[in-house]
């Protein structure tokens, strides 16, 4: 028992060590990149992971609070994971903090002058209320988990749900919809924080798949159905800021969807996320055995998260002028972002308590103080 306790922590310690050197490789590649090459694209690529990465950490954190907030108990075995997204705040934090100090590089809404909601687009007063509405989300989340390991705090996670769901309608309109700053939609903050969700849950399904040896299948098969729950929630929320846009056909309603819809190239990439990430679970993930089989449901939900990658540089790209490439400089950024989140988590894993098991929790009455 003692050597296989050994070789489980050196196994630990050396993943550890891989994400770190992962990490240091693709920042300090990022860095070259910015620095040597095209400055505008690198920074659009570290805008593309901080909106991807952010609402993604952030909302593995909001499942466990959804299902305790819900008076669900089926994710108690399994959310230790999810709860070890809030160890990617720092990382989120600076990256927000880089973005100011690069913002004339990507923020599109600086290139106007004279615009109607140029108090809005006001650059100090979109940082300030985007970092402290980031900074409130962060410090629920990293109280609701210090809460978890103790008791059911099932009015802080009604607080953390509903803080992702405001803090990220709020970045989206910001951070994404205010690219093109003629552009909007009334909708697209809803798509964005749910689509941020959906990328969570595919994170959380990835990690519970591979990680545990022997997985409960009842466990695995409800995470599949919410898959594909939230694959169609996601492309309902798509299609319904779309359908208003198409039957209106007002210019500058239309400006955004035309480049990703009616362009021969971009229209392929539309197709592609249409396939695998909206419409994907739908169709392969209905039978039974697919969402109770570890490595099948491990490697869609990985299919899922690289999607929702390209969706994200899909949002961004056409609209600051960007061309149908993804290379080293993207590749890079991705790789650190990447290695950062699964860092985190292996830290939190190391060091955090079990969450507090069903016998240990307070009566129903305590629950909600």
């Amino acid at each position: 028992m003692a050597n296989l306790s050994a070789e489980a922590g050196g196994a630990r310690s050396a993943r550890l060590v891989l994400w770190a050197a992962i990490f240091v490789a693709g920042l300090a590649g990022w860095i070259v990149c910015a620095a040597t090459a095209d400055a505008e694209r690198a920074w659009r690529a570290l805008l593309i992971n901080f909106i991807y990465f952010t609402p993604l950490a952030a909302g593995m954190v909001v499942w466990p609070a959804a299902v305790m907030g819900s008076r669900g108990r089926w994710a108690r075995t399994i959310e230790q994971p999810a709860l070890a997204g809030v160890a990617f705040a720092p990382v989120s934090l600076l990256t927000f903090a880089a973005l100011w100090f690069g913002r004339a590089h990507w923020a599109g809404w600086m290139r106007y002058k004279h615009l109607p909601n140029a108090a809005w687009l006001n650059t100090p007063f979109l940082f300030a209320r985007d970092g402290a509405a980031l900074v409130v989300l962060w410090a629920l989340a990293a109280w609701f988990v210090a809460r978890r390991q103790r008791a059911r705090p099932v009015a802080l996670a009604c607080c953390v749900a509903f803080a992702y769901c405001v803090v990220f309608t709020l970045v989206g309109f910001d951070m994404v919809m205010a690219l093109d700053p003629h552009w909007f939609s009334t909708l697209f903050g809803g798509y964005f924080f749910v689509s941020g969700l959906y990328a969570a849950l595919a994170a959380w399904t990835l990690i519970v798949a591979l990680r545990f040896e022997a997985p409960d299948k009842e466990r695995l098969h409800d995470l599949g159905k919410l898959m594909v729950a939230f694959s169609l929630l996601t492309v309902y929320m798509m299609f319904s800021q779309l359908l208003p846009l198409w039957y209106e056909n007002f210019p500058n309603e239309v400006r955004y969807v035309v480049p990703r819809l009616q362009f021969e190239r971009w229209g392929w990439v539309s197709a592609a996320l249409l396939a695998v990430v909206y419409l994907g679970p739908l169709a392969i993930l209905l039978t039974r055995w697919s969402k109770r089989t570890p490595k099948f449901l491990g490697a869609f939900a990985l299919a899922v998260l690289v999607g929702l990658w390209v969706e994200r540089w899909w949002l961004v790209t056409p609209t600051l002028g960007g061309e149908l490439v993804i290379g080293w400089t993207e590749a890079f950024i991705t790789a650190a972002f990447a290695a950062a989140l699964a860092l985190g988590i292996e830290c939190f894993l190391r060091s955090a308590p079990p969450v507090v098991s069903e016998i240990e929790e307070p009566a129903p009455a305590e629950e909600t103080a």
